[in-house]
């Protein structure tokens, strides 16, 4: 019976370990860049600016094997649980090739869920330089909305 109890925990800590594998969503980013000789004053609020431009990309997470080895690493050792002799090295070898096989689909679908369409803005800064924002939220904002930029978001003044 302990043997079972002992599969069952490997199970649950390589379906576990596979959300590891999951990348991570791009940062939102923000690229500032100098613009104009306007000094830097006072009167000005420098994370404050008027939208430019605004276009919609496309966020495409990538695959990086990384699912494939934790799985065929997880599948290995719990193949290796079973038979003897040749037997325990057919089942250590399928349980590689499945492994390798579940954990790559399932760092394929968490890309895919974590793909899809973002908002980049360029904004002009009221000291003169400009930022690049990129962002998830669509903020319903248009060119020549005044804006704050406050960290990697931007967000619409309040008048």
């Amino acid at each position: 019976m302990l043997p079972n109890k002992g599969i069952i925990v490997v199970l649950l800590v390589a379906i576990l370990g596979l959300t590891a594998c999951v990348a991570p969503p791009p940062r939102q980013s923000v690229i500032y860049h100098e613009g104009g000789d306007q000094a830097n004053s006072g009167r000005y609020c420098h994370t404050c600016g008027t939208v430019r431009d605004i276009d919609q990309v496309e966020i495409r997470q990538g695959n990086s094997g990384g699912g494939a080895l934790l799985g065929a690493i997880i599948g290995g050792v719990i193949g290796n649980q079973f038979g003897g002799g040749s037997g325990r090295a057919a089942a250590t070898a399928v349980g590689v090739v499945g492994g390798a096989a579940v954990g790559n689909s399932v760092e394929e679908n968490n890309a895919r869920a974590h793909s899809g369409n973002a908002w980049r803005l360029r904004v002009e800064l009221d000291d003169g330089r400009w930022a690049t924002v990129t962002q998830y939220e669509n903020p319903g904002l248009h060119p020549g909305a005044r804006v704050y930029v406050r960290g990697d978001h931007v967000e619409a003044l309040q008048n």
